[in-house]
């Protein structure tokens, strides 16, 4: 399974070298701002491809997009270094705003964090993108979410960290073929890492945004959400859970694993903590 996550990586580097010197991209619409290759203060878009690095700790307070965002990525072939800086919204008990917001349909995109911590948005980290690789984010107190993959495909998001968002950890939305690995999704007010389009968690009513097939989800620490700690809603279809554990935390007070697909579908459960409880009595979940 490692090696779908390898090549794919592999693959998109030597594209981002070679766009980043040659393609140059329509200029934004005159109200944006464009993103200086070292970022100082929010409220920027980067529109054309290159490499970009956060550079300084950055807040809201500084100003926004039109769109309500602290940075927005409206470009392909673009890598944006957190630099280990804090990317703050205002916070409170409604959040509102996208920390880090990366556009469809824009391709070829990554986002290295090393450590950076989104929080005080609606959602912390947006990838709308396909062939995103984002690595290292921390994305705790925000609102709708931490991170969420919406109408994205071909994401690889590797290391993240959501913890006391108000609703969920991670939401996985009408997005496709993606990898989660080595997550940390903890004290989440909803769920820890969903996959789904019910705006209030796992249902069994179908899904009105589409399907959510072939993700793969492996190892991740999910102790201590308020509902579930990794839970699949219908039309979470191919998917893949494997080595979900509660790191000597506490259980999820409903179910820490979740399919709500009947005798899980065609969904894939393995190796995951022996000790965990879940909502399928038959066993397809393990």
């Amino acid at each position: 399974m490692r090696n779908r996550a390898t090549l794919r990586f592999h693959s998109i580097l030597p594209i981002l070298a070679i766009a980043a010197a040659f393609l140059i991209m329509p200029p934004a619409a005159s109200a944006q701002t464009a993103c200086s290759p070292t970022i100082n203060s929010c409220g920027c878009t980067i529109v054309k491809p290159g490499s970009y690095k956060i550079g300084l700790a950055i807040d809201s307070t500084q100003g926004l997009t039109p769109a309500g965002a602290c940075i927005e990525i409206a470009s392909s072939f673009v890598i944006l270094d957190g630099g280990k800086k804090t990317i703050t919204g205002a916070g409170g008990g409604t959040p509102e705003g996208i920390g880090i917001w990366v556009h469809h349909p824009f391709r070829s995109v990554f986002l290295e964090g090393r450590g950076t911590v989104i929080s005080g948005w609606d959602v912390g980290l947006l990838i709308q993108g396909r062939q995103v690789v984002a690595d290292d984010f921390t994305a705790n107190t925000n609102g709708t979410a931490g991170i969420e993959l919406n109408n994205a495909e071909a994401v690889e998001l590797t290391s993240p960290t959501a913890i006391s968002n108000l609703n969920y950890g991670i939401w996985v939305k009408q997005t496709s073929i993606s990898d989660i690995t080595n997550s940390k999704t903890q004290t989440n007010g909803n769920v820890g890492l969903y996959v789904g389009c019910s705006n209030i968690g796992p249902t069994s009513s179908g899904c009105s945004s589409g399907p959510s097939p072939g993700n793969y989800i492996f190892t991740g620490g999910i102790a201590g959400n308020t509902n579930y700690g990794v839970a699949l809603d219908i039309g979470a279809k191919q998917t893949i859970v494997t080595n979900q554990t509660l790191s000597g935390g506490t259980h999820n007070s409903k179910d820490d694993l979740f399919d709500a697909n009947s005798s899980c579908g065609s969904n894939k459960w393995f190796a995951n903590d022996s000790t965990a409880t879940n909502n399928q009595a038959g066993g397809c979940i393990k």
